[in-house]
């Protein structure tokens, strides 16, 4: 039995992806393929005799089944032709970002992108508003100042004293938004249900995680905001429960005045 040139292989799945998706749902005769596809016979006997001398399809009992091999080229096909659309849609955001960054196959699959418009780039914080927005929980990492929606944000994620928030802020974060908003800063800080650490945070994107099943990231540029991602999806929460917990270990958490650190 010859083996299929990966090349071509490739080629033919890419090709052929529409045919194998009709047959992995269910065996089909020629006729039946013949008005599906509204092909002549010839066309699908070419089609047909191509994934079959590749170990794709056969033929049994009067009608062509995908085999176990076509079965698993679909999927995989399948599942890649879905992540490419992912990322086309995440590309504009992900420009933003330096060549090595952790975000990728664990994060994109399933993701939905909301590019900043240039004349009013904060309006796609709406997203991460409505994302946390109702949370019982939210965690979070903030690389930058958010300044003119740190307000919004936290409004959003502590709709009421059981919601619990709890972010690390990178470098003199905190200190910024203390200069801009001290009271509304340190009444956040009384409340129990609101924990703020300083750290150090690796990249220029942040992320927030609402009620575990729910993750976003937000990507910033020196000129502002590129763009928000969001995912619901298990693998995406792990990933970002896994970067927040890299970070957060080694960050220190921030008190009032008073307190055992104290602000600095």
């Amino acid at each position: 039995m010859k083996q299929p040139d990966p090349a071509d292989f490739e080629a033919l799945i890419a090709d052929r992806s529409g045919f194998l998706r009709v047959l992995t749902a269910a065996p089909r005769s020629k006729r039946d393929l013949t008005e599906l596809f509204d092909c002549s016979r010839s066309t699908i006997d070419r089609v047909l005799r191509s994934l079959a001398d590749a170990y794709l399809v056969e033929y049994q009992d009067g009608e062509w089944h995908a085999t176990a091999a076509g079965v698993c080229a679909y999927r995989k096909h399948d599942e890649y032709a879905s992540f490419l659309t992912d990322l086309a849609d995440a590309a504009p955001i992900l420009a933003a970002l330096p060549t090595e960054t952790p975000i990728g196959e664990a994060f994109l699959p399933g993701s939905t992108a909301h590019i900043a418009e240039s004349s009013v780039p904060d309006a796609v914080l709406d997203v991460m508003l409505c994302s946390v927005r109702g949370a019982s929980v939210v965690r979070g990492l903030v690389p930058k100042a958010p300044a003119g929606s740190a307000t919004e944000f936290y409004e959003a994620a502590v709709t009421d004293d059981s919601a619990t928030l709890e972010l690390v802020l990178d470098g003199d974060v905190f200190d910024r938004l203390y200069e801009l908003n001290p009271q509304e800063t340190k009444d956040a800080l009384d409340k129990p249900s609101v924990t703020l650490f300083r750290g150090t945070i690796p990249w220029t994107f942040g992320l927030w995680i609402a009620d575990e099943t729910e993750v976003g990231v937000v990507v910033y540029t020196e000129q502002g905001i590129q763009g928000c991602m969001l995912n619901d999806t298990k693998t995406a929460v792990e990933w970002a429960t896994e970067q927040y917990d890299s970070v957060e270990r080694d960050a220190e958490e921030i008190f009032l005045r008073g307190g055992p650190k104290g602000i600095r």
